[in-house]
């Protein structure tokens, strides 16, 4: 068997795993049943929020360790999904070493939605959260606009290679500027908190809170509390923006009552 090619698949299914959002704990079972298959005396694998290593040796042949660092992680249910099958079909020899590499080489290159209908659903992800919380069809469509921003922001800081927590604060800054100019010209007809709460939705890290929670009960202590971090700081990003922008839309407006 080819022990290399073996490690670098095991370190190849961790890698797209973390990236796409999947539990700390997922990574690691899913590493090391494909590192088992080896049939070494030893094989470990383990998985922080920003890196994987993994381990792979026997008094046979020279110790294998490989070291990943993650950056950028995103949130993709289906390919957390082909991850796992691929690893399940090597694991009972329905696939080679070899097919699971190239395969996983492919879901790793594989774009499976095209900016051209994530960022209208952004759009209406904002405008339909506004309904969900009360709001009416006005506010959904000023809501529309908002999650536009949004779009809008998230082009830019990808151009430049900013950090989400800039991202998140921008759009915030642009989706509370936009709200206070709709309130301040259409007061009556303004339902604010369902308006920017259902705006910022699509900024929210629903996905890091929950696997966070399931990494601290699975006794992940490290990587739970990570997410937990991260996730605390993309939402305070949030509610910051927001605070500055309708502070500063009250100070170049003069002063405004909410």
């Amino acid at each position: 068997m080819n022990y290399k090619l073996l490690a670098d698949t095991a370190m190849l299914a961790g890698e797209i795993m973390l990236v796409s959002g999947a539990e700390t704990y997922r990574v690691e079972d899913t590493m090391s049943r494909i590192l088992k298959i080896s049939g070494l005396e030893r094989t470990e694998a383990f998985v922080t929020p920003t890196g994987i290593f993994l381990c792979l040796d026997d008094t046979g042949i020279d110790g294998i360790s490989l070291v990943k660092r993650v950056d950028n992680r995103v949130t993709n249910i289906s390919y957390i999904f082909e991850t796992n099958n691929v690893s399940r079909n090597l694991c009972s020899g329905v696939m080679s070493v070899e097919e699971a590499y190239l395969e996983l080489k492919s879901i790793k290159t594989r774009n499976q939605y095209s900016n051209f209908l994530i960022y209208p659903c952004t759009v209406i992800g904002s405008s339909a959260f506004t309904i969900l919380l009360g709001g009416d069809l006005l506010n959904s469509v000023i809501a529309g606009v908002n999650g536009g921003f949004i779009v809008l922001v998230t082009i830019l800081t990808m151009k430049l290679k900013i950090n989400t927590f800039i991202k998140n604060l921008t759009a915030s800054v642009l989706i509370a500027l936009n709200s206070m100019l709709f309130l301040h010209y259409l007061s009556g007809a303004i339902q604010l908190d369902a308006l920017i709460g259902g705006s910022i939705m699509p900024l929210l890290p629903g996905v890091a809170i929950t696997n966070a929670i399931r990494d601290t009960l699975q006794g992940d202590y490290m990587s739970g509390g990570a997410r937990a971090i991260e996730s605390f700081v993309l939402a305070a990003s949030s509610a910051v923006g927001i605070g500055i922008g309708i502070a500063l839309y009250s100070l170049l407006a003069g002063g405004i009552n909410l």
